[in-house]
């Protein structure tokens, strides 16, 4: 036990796990005054783990595989929202804001840019697959672009990209050397997606989340702290459709 008057400390960490197919990134909080572990999700769906200072991670990382379908669950309902597709809704993109402006179909449905407004033609039953079309083209574009101008900084010139739209996370890195993007990005600001993009290629030189790992990302994008927590607070609204 601690004594009466001992100064807390706590260290904060990042946590990695990856269960069937899927990768989890974990808050790691340990604290000299904790004898027991406790896990918590946030209103944004990041997740907590409180540990004691000394516990092997080996064993914080079984206690989490073990809460794995828990802390699943209680994530997508954090992300739970009905969007509803009518005049004037606001649509995040790249920081910012649109409206939605409803036009009457013409054929096909069609869906393009028109000052701060996002002007669909189509019927009531096919916004919603319109709108996601566009924002997923618009984020092939935007994400290949920012993607290559940060690998050729680090001699590596050609990384393949592959589109994600996974509920729960924002990129990983294949075995294989493929980058994967979810498209959502396009709603965060350019900052936001600049952090993901260097954070994946930082994996090229450690395929862990180490104290190494973290010296790579700064070296790439040295205000990954500051924007990483504005990504962890924006991202629910980012994650509503």
């Amino acid at each position: 036990m601690f004594r009466r008057g001992t100064r807390r400390v706590i260290k904060e960490s990042c946590l990695r796990l990856e269960r069937e197919g899927e990768a989890l990134e974990c808050t790691l909080r340990r604290s000299n005054r904790r004898r027991s572990l406790a896990l918590r999700v946030d209103a944004q769906g990041g997740v907590v783990v409180n540990a004691p200072m000394t516990m092997p991670e080996a064993q914080i990382q079984g206690f989490v595989g073990r809460h794995w379908h828990w802390i699943r669950d209680k994530r997508q309902q954090s992300l739970v929202h009905a969007m509803a597709w009518r005049e004037g809704a606001r649509l995040p993109y790249l920081g910012g804001e649109l409206r939605l402006a409803l036009h009457p179909p013409a054929g096909r449905p069609r869906v393009w840019l028109e000052g701060d407004s996002l002007c669909c033609a189509a019927q009531p039953a096919q916004v919603e697959a319109a709108v996601l079309a566009w924002y997923q083209g618009q984020a092939r574009t935007l994400l290949a672009e920012r993607l290559e101008s940060h690998a050729s900084r680090i001699g590596r010139a050609g990384v393949p990209l592959r589109l994600s739209g996974a509920r729960t996370r924002w990129g990983s890195l294949s075995p294989k050397g493929v980058v994967s993007l979810n498209w959502r990005l396009l709603k965060a600001s350019q900052a936001e997606i600049d952090y993901v993009v260097c954070h994946e290629l930082a994996h090229f030189r450690q395929r862990n989340h180490s104290p190494a790992f973290w010296r790579e990302v700064e070296t790439l994008f040295p205000q990954w702290a500051t924007v990483r927590r504005s990504l962890r607070e924006n991202g629910r609204r980012y994650f509503e459709f």
